[in-house]
């Protein structure tokens, strides 16, 4: 019996040093195929590899991120603008309640999301989408899950005049901001003519002995300081000094404060908000140690047998155009028909805008309904090719998912790796 046991225990002995082996060999096999891709993505993006994409898709290489979103040719980018425009963004008088600011569904420690699957709004009101991350918005032509905003100027005032979410009215609105004398400053930096800017600069900023001082002289000191003061997150109202203005320039002010004014500063704070420093920006921009070798191997899958890059190209990692991806519940509890609400076109049911990638992993839960609290979820969804219910073939109308989606037939590496890619975004 003693002699059996010896036996079992040195069998058990060398199964264990073979297990080792291959593991050993199957790291060094791994670590090898890794190398591959480390070699071949450390060269300038337009010696990549082309992605493996479906005939008819004219996408777009990705690139490094700029500073900000392109600028918009009616409300051309001023710091005075987003200055105003991030004191409005979190302004909850904004609202009907006085306590519902954007910040308050777009938070910048969640991503610019709100952390939960939808967001609730004036009177708890729950609403039926997932706030989404803004932070690349300013790269999108229609804004909104299903497209019916044209521009982030037309978009800003929307949320104010949802009854489910700010419920206010418009001119009730701006007559809430006009009487807050904090704002009358920057309203005239942004908006005011040079005469007033010049005129409000001596008032709050220069002394008797310095009037001679030249404007742009004015304007560099004075954002020096106001830019120190909103990285810091204090309060803009020391600097600014709204109590020394003049009567008459408190009723400029008064004129400048609009509605459309508001939109154009809330739009100009959003086309600012672009990630500055993600690994992959760096890793873009040649930094090729800013990824390690699992984190390449996920890019490369993202780019062939991932297909990702039928729909996530580009500077925003979107071809910022509707699919229905197969979550539209059509004749269910959660039904959501997306564009086709905004279009009636039968080819848009069940249609919702391709999400920007950037900072994906800061804005669970995902997809228009926030279904998926993991990105796990997300890959093996799409690895499985979002199965849905059999079609109604008697139906005259019925979502039909677009081809783009199709079984991947990824294996768990292949998957873990594309997680880790995406957490570098």
């Amino acid at each position: 019996m003693q002699k059996f046991i010896y036996v079992a225990i040195l069998a058990m002995v060398v199964y264990i040093v073979f297990l080792l082996n291959m593991d050993a060999q199957d790291n060094k096999d791994t670590t090898k195929q890794y190398a591959v891709y480390r070699t071949q993505y450390a060269r300038p993006i337009n010696e990549w590899e082309k992605p493996y994409i479906d005939d008819g898709i004219l996408y777009q290489e990705m690139q490094p991120l700029p500073p900000i979103a392109p600028d918009n040719a009616q409300n051309p980018y001023t710091e005075a603008k987003r200055l105003l425009g991030k004191q409005l963004f979190h302004e909850p008088k904004l609202s009907k309640s006085g306590q519902i600011a954007c910040a308050s569904c777009h938070n910048k420690e969640l991503g610019f999301g709100d952390g939960i699957k939808t967001s609730f709004g004036h009177n708890r009101q729950r609403g039926q989408r997932n706030a989404p991350n803004i932070m690349m918005s300013g790269f999108f032509d229609e804004l909104f899950w299903d497209g019916r905003a044209k521009s982030l100027e037309s978009q800003a005032l929307m949320p104010i005049v949802n009854p489910i979410e700010m419920a206010h009215e418009i001119s009730y609105m701006r007559d809430s901001i006009a009487r807050i004398a904090t704002y009358y400053p920057l309203f005239i930096l942004a908006f005011g003519d040079t005469t007033q800017q010049d005129e409000i600069l001596r008032t709050i900023f220069v002394s008797k002995q310095s009037l001679t001082t030249p404007s742009q002289g004015l304007y560099d000191t004075i954002f020096r300081q106001l830019l120190k003061a909103d990285l810091q997150e204090q309060s803009l109202d020391s600097i600014l000094q709204s109590s020394k203005l003049s009567k008459k320039q408190i009723r400029i002010a008064q004129k400048l404060i609009t509605p459309e004014n508001i939109a154009k500063a809330i739009a100009t704070y959003e086309r600012s908000l672009v990630p500055k420093n993600t690994r992959f920006n760096r890793f873009l921009q040649g930094e090729y140690t800013a990824l390690n070798n699992k984190e390449i191997y996920g890019l490369h899958i993202f780019r062939t047998k991932g297909r990702c890059m039928n729909c996530h190209y580009g500077v925003a990692l979107s071809d910022g155009a509707f699919h229905n991806i197969g979550l539209s519940f059509y004749g269910r509890k959660l039904q959501d028909l997306g564009r086709y609400e905004v279009t009636h076109e039968i080819k848009d049911l069940g249609a919702f805008k391709t999400p920007s990638l950037i900072a994906i992993s800061k804005s669970a839960p995902y997809m228009h309904n926030g279904i998926f609290p993991t990105l796990q979820g997300v890959i093996h969804m799409y690895n499985a090719g979002f199965p849905t219910p059999k079609q109604d073939n008697n139906a005259k109308e019925y979502p039909i998912t677009t081809p783009l989606i199709k079984p991947l037939q990824l294996n768990e590496e292949e998957m873990m790796a594309l997680e880790a890619f995406l957490l570098t975004l």
